[in-house]
């Protein structure tokens, strides 16, 4: 029975956060919209620096700097980002149809 509700919850969450980078994104400067992305990667970096610091506390010794561990690594920090490819989307979207505006306001003007 929870279940729904925490998915309604996430989608919700999503799509407030999603709102926030559009109104960040059409904001007159261009570094408010990339706050949210940049938030995600430090995000993103903090995790995979508490996994490794993890398995120190755990096994009492550093991370076997292997092939595989590089793999997962990689993965995990890709895995992390998803959600910054789409804040980002959204940013150059935004972006991209601010400038449009103000080139066809720019034109009005010179026809006048």
């Amino acid at each position: 029975m929870f279940v729904p509700f925490r998915i309604l919850m996430v989608v919700l969450l999503l799509a407030a956060v999603i709102a926030l980078q559009v109104f960040l994104s059409r904001r007159k400067a261009w570094w408010p919209g990339l706050v949210l992305p940049a938030l995600e990667v430090a995000y993103s970096i903090f995790a995979i620096a508490s996994a490794i610091a993890g398995y120190y506390e755990v096994y009492g010794q550093g991370v076997p700097v292997t092939v595989s561990f590089i793999c997962d690594a990689f993965f995990a920090f890709v895995q992390c980002n998803l959600f910054t490819l789409v804040l980002l989307t959204v940013y150059f979207i935004c972006r991209r149809s601010e400038k449009r505006q103000k080139q066809l306001d720019k034109m009005n003007v010179q026809d006048l």
